[in-house]
């Protein structure tokens, strides 16, 4: 999953960039300068890390106003709030930020508020997603393969899904049980490997869903360009133009 952090403070923001690597994320900073309403409009980042209090010309008002002009992107936009009060965070809400936490915090919780925002219920879904051959359409629940239907079960199909839309970050096998079975009303300790398998054995692709020993599952899609490389090309874009 890739995030992108626009944070006016460069040791707040190397803090953030270095826990959310290891954590498993994409992470890619900027300091504001370049065109967000044009880096926004490629769908790159599921998440923005956005700066409360940046002020100027270029201000978070702004950037939250382009951000949302798109009613067809799902990029949630989390607030840190480091030199403001909490008018700040009510005014960065009330323009259309998602979450906002105060720094400093622990990052336990800010890796939390990322997965509840996650969570949320999208207002648009791309129909298809697509990893390499395999195809997952979210309207109608069901995958292929080359054209040919692969036959999930709704469990798989929905374990299978979380992956897709986790892709290139690696899952571990409690937040599957979480998000998919609710494991607190769950006691089985291997059923994620079982469904797991049951998945491999159904797609000819079985290096599709990439074992991380000691720490969970991961479906990395090879054919998305990296959105640091995304983020140069509209910054050289925007250079040209200028």
């Amino acid at each position: 999953m890739n995030i992108l952090i626009i944070e006016k403070s460069k040791t707040i923001s190397y803090i953030l960039k270095k826990s959310l690597i290891a954590y498993g994320y994409n992470v890619t900073e900027d300091s504001g300068s370049f065109n967000v309403e044009n880096i926004v409009r490629r769908n790159i980042f599921e998440i923005l890390i956005l700066d409360t209090n940046i002020t100027g010309t270029f201000n978070t008002i702004d950037i939250l106003k382009k951000v949302k002009r798109f009613k067809d992107i799902e990029c949630k936009i989390l607030g840190i709030c480091s030199t403001g009060g909490w008018r700040d965070k009510v005014n960065f809400l009330n323009n259309g930020g998602d979450d906002v936490l105060s720094y400093p915090f622990p990052m336990q919780e800010l890796i939390a508020r990322i997965q509840s925002l996650l969570r949320r219920p999208k207002s648009y879904i791309d129909n298809q997603i697509y990893i390499g051959d395999v195809v997952l359409d979210t309207r109608s629940k069901t995958v292929s393969e080359k054209e040919k239907d692969v036959d999930l079960r709704r469990k798989e199909y929905e374990l299978f899904e979380y992956l897709v839309r986790n892709k290139n970050r690696t899952v571990s096998r409690c937040e599957l049980l979480d998000h998919v079975w609710d494991y607190r009303s769950y006691t089985g300790s291997n059923t994620v490997d079982v469904h797991i398998k049951r998945i491999r054995d159904k797609i000819s692709n079985k290096g599709i869903i990439e074992t991380v020993h000691g720490q969970g599952y991961r479906i990395k899609d090879r054919k998305n360009p990296k959105a640091s490389l995304a983020l140069q090309d509209v910054q050289n874009q925007d250079h040209q133009l200028s």
